[in-house]
């Protein structure tokens, strides 16, 4: 209970400033958000690329049906975000890195100034009933990105963005994604893969029963040509429905954006 009120004083006193972490790893956290956080709209409030972070907590849930809102609109237009060049350095919404059997549930995500969530060495996290909410001209802004981490679970999220709904960077493991409605956006990708030495492989994705409307493609691989070794195995696409969808499924091992 003291680690839960912890929990919920920081967001209590947080309002509207930038960087929301929370290192309490010596007890389950529970974090239940009603209200809307919102973050500072000019991306020069930010020191570091992140807003929201949630870092080396084992057994967290964050659940409420508030909403986490990057309020982005004003960086979608910034010089050079049409092809991502300088976007890499806006403020993902809410980061979750290295967890532990974690619950995020009930949460809205909305107009991030880059990805809307991201996981990076978590194991066992479920992601179910997430809203993710930004324009479909929007760069940059992932709903969900996964890398390096084992047992994700993906259930029953609506996502529209302006790039991936759910894509996935080397070392996933075990990822299970289902009843996802994605679109607009850019489908659910697995990829890019082989643009950096030492990535660790990716194996045991599944994708069913999902619903992709309104997107440049469905489910897709994509790797870089001449570039570093890397893997993808054990991959299963199943119940998939595309509507208006210009490449339904999509497995590119040329991958070269922006013809560079």
């Amino acid at each position: 209970m003291q680690a839960q009120a912890a929990a919920l004083d920081l967001v209590a006193k947080f309002g509207a400033k930038a960087n929301l972490n929370t290192d309490l790893s010596k007890a389950p956290i529970k974090l239940q958000l009603e209200g809307n956080v919102k973050a500072p709209a000019d991306p020069k409030a930010f020191k570091v690329p992140k807003w929201v972070s949630f870092l080396h907590i084992e057994n967290f849930k964050l659940f409420g049906g508030g909403a986490f809102d990057g309020q982005g609109t004003t960086s979608y237009k910034r010089e050079g975000c049409e092809k991502h060049d300088f976007c890499s350095n806006l403020p993902i919404n809410v980061r979750l890195d290295f967890l532990t059997n974690a619950m995020v549930q009930g949460i809205t995500l909305r107009d991030s100034k880059q990805f809307h969530a991201n996981v990076l060495g978590c194991k066992n996290i479920t992601f179910e009933h997430v809203t993710v909410s930004a324009p479909k001209d929007s760069p940059n802004t992932d709903g969900i990105h996964i890398g390096r981490s084992d047992g994700v679970k993906i259930i029953d999220t609506d996502i529209k963005t302006g790039d991936d709904c759910i894509s996935i960077g080397d070392g996933a493991k075990n990822l299970d994604i289902t009843g996802v409605t994605c679109g607009p956006g850019h489908g659910i990708s697995i990829g890019s893969l082989g643009k950096f030495a030492n990535e660790e492989p990716v194996e045991g994705i599944k994708v069913s029963k999902c619903t992709l409307t309104d997107n440049s493609n469905g489910v897709r691989i994509k790797a870089w040509a001449g570039e570093f070794p890397s893997t993808a195995s054990y991959m299963h696409f199943e119940d998939i429905t595309v509507k208006n969808v210009s490449c339904p499924v999509l497995i590119d091992q040329k991958y070269c954006p922006w013809n560079k």
